[in-house]
């Protein structure tokens, strides 16, 4: 997962892991873990992020499937 990319998509559309988390129905400490590798977001989770951050197919890719 690329966690930076995830970083700068949340922060261009005003996003804090609190708020995003709660947006997609998780709690933050399970947000946080993801993020950092602890955990794999569900592909539920994935969907809900890329459509409150109006991701593209590619940016999604980038994010979530690539090391």
């Amino acid at each position: 997962m690329n966690e930076t990319a995830l970083k700068i998509e949340m922060l261009k559309h005003n996003y804090t892991v609190p708020s995003l988390a709660n947006k997609i129905g998780i709690g933050k400490k399970a947000f946080y873990a993801k993020m950092r590798g602890d955990s794999q977001f569900k592909q539920v989770e994935i969907k809900g992020i890329k459509t409150a951050l109006s991701l593209t197919d590619e940016q999604t890719t980038e994010i979530f499937f690539t090391d």
